[in-house]
């Protein structure tokens, strides 16, 4: 059960939503909707709980970003689907 959902969580994570959902062409909220499947996409992988904790010093020179595993494959998994959705034909 636990790999089946990493592989449900993998496919929404790195954008697979799209050739599903849009099938004709390009709609407005494709990216809303890929970011949406990346939330739940990292949520599944690593578990909802790891979105209680915020990333913090991000944009700070003098200290190095402290951010977890689940808000790193959020910002990730955005950057996948919302490429997909800015390019995809």
């Amino acid at each position: 059960m636990k790999v089946l959902k990493n592989l449900i969580g993998m496919v929404l994570l790195i954008g697979f939503i799209n050739p599903i959902a849009f099938t004709d062409n390009q709609q407005w909220y494709q990216g809303f909707v890929g970011m949406l499947c990346a939330f739940i996409g990292s949520g599944l992988i690593f578990g909802f709980k790891g979105y209680a904790f915020s990333p913090k010093k991000i944009g700070s020179i003098d200290a190095t970003p402290q951010i977890n595993q689940v808000w790193m494959m959020f910002f990730i998994g955005c950057v996948c689907n919302l490429l997909f959705a800015t390019l995809y034909v």
